[in-house]
């Protein structure tokens, strides 16, 4: 969204980010952006420290609104990602102001407060990345005349199946041309869930180190995503909980796990033979979209979102969740099927390109948010 709106000359677009330093401002294009303390949460913000760091948040946006002329506002994933002053100061000003509030939820409710904060709260309209997450809202008592679905994009020129036989990329993983990939990508905060079973690591660990004994060159690359520093403990019990599993399975020497800069994800796609992520639940899943722009074909569980991006058999593969036999074949049929591998990957790309590009949805995004302004 922000390097999109920097390219362009037809509005402004203003944009508040957490920072642990001190507040400061950037310009580059149409777009300033605020970094600012007040967002940045860490495991002290509770009570009367949170309370006036939300009021803060609350002055820094009248600021903004009265400097800039702000027309619309988007809030994204605040009730599920940040304490409830901060959605419930943020409907006040714009109610003041008479600005127009969006909210955009990335995520599922998790507790009747968040239910209640996305329900009752004077949002202009509710944004969900797919149809479960809307779905999900309504069943949870949102009003549906401000409900809309506004799917993530990928960057193709970024993700693209170009060249995708990259033995360069496999050689910065330290393996050899002769090596098979199975990747995985996702998030491993611990939190109150048991995260490695809810996306659907333990599985993959437990299929892989079966299909392994079969195949001596078949690697596993588990791409995990850094934890911000509140949550270093939750992901660091998390990640070697994940060796625990790993090494449980004799599978240490035929498995990397490796936090990578976002500018490396590209290649690791590249170096890669099949994608799998098999959530038990998952609200979109942009990662299947990054992959099957890379030239991958993809496995994913009939949970959540991801049935919006894959259709069985079309342009990827479809289990039911916490299956481990049925992922094993899955992964061995597209490891060893070349025609089905092809069919995957030409349909995956079709389907990023019809329907996921990141201009074609941040264009209707941006025409949600024309309307509702």
């Amino acid at each position: 969204m922000i390097e999109y709106s920097k390219k362009q000359t037809k509005f402004k677009t203003i944009v508040l980010l957490p920072t642990g330093k001190e507040n400061y401002v950037e310009e580059d294009g149409s777009v300033v952006t605020y970094f600012d303390k007040n967002i940045e949460l860490t495991k002290n913000n509770y009570g009367k420290v949170m309370s006036r760091k939300a009021q803060k948040f609350a002055k820094k946006v009248e600021e903004i609104i009265l400097k800039h002329k702000i027309d619309i506002i988007c809030a994204e994933n605040f009730p599920v990602g940040l304490p409830p002053a901060y959605s419930i100061l943020l409907n006040m000003v714009a109610v003041r102001y008479k600005t127009p509030l969006v909210l955009r939820m990335h995520s599922f409710a998790a507790s009747e407060l968040q239910t209640e904060l996305i329900n009752q709260l004077m949002w202009s309209k509710i944004s969900c990345v797919s149809k479960s997450v809307a779905g999900d809202c309504f069943r949870k008592g949102a009003n549906i005349d401000i409900l809309s679905t506004d799917y993530l994009g990928v960057n193709t020129n970024v993700f693209n199946n170009n060249s995708h036989v990259n033995n360069t990329a496999k050689e910065r993983l330290q393996l050899v041309p002769e090596n098979k990939v199975v990747l995985t990508a996702t998030r491993i905060i611990q939190g109150r869930n048991n995260i490695l079973k809810a996306k659907g690591l333990i599985n993959l660990v437990q299929a892989f180190s079966k299909l392994s004994l079969r195949h001596p060159d078949l690697r596993l690359v588990i791409a995990v995503a850094k934890a911000p520093d509140r949550l270093k403990d939750e992901f660091d019990n998390a990640y070697t909980m994940l060796l625990g599993y790993i090494k449980l399975h004799n599978i240490e020497s035929k498995t990397i796990v490796k936090t990578f800069m976002l500018d490396e994800i590209p290649e690791v796609y590249k170096a890669s033979d099949v994608f799998v992520l098999a959530s038990e639940n998952e609200t979109f899943g942009q990662v299947f979209i990054e992959a099957m722009s890379s030239g991958l074909p993809v496995i994913g569980t009939k949970v959540g979102g991801i049935p919006e991006i894959i259709s069985d058999s079309y342009n990827g593969y479809l289990i039911p969740p916490n299956d481990v036999s049925s992922l094993a074949q899955k992964i061995a049929k597209l490891l060893n099927d070349q025609p089905t591998r092809d069919k995957f990957i030409k349909a995956g790309v079709k389907t990023v390109n019809n329907k996921f590009t990141l201009e074609k949805q941040l264009d209707n995004f941006i025409t949600m948010l024309r309307k509702t302004a």
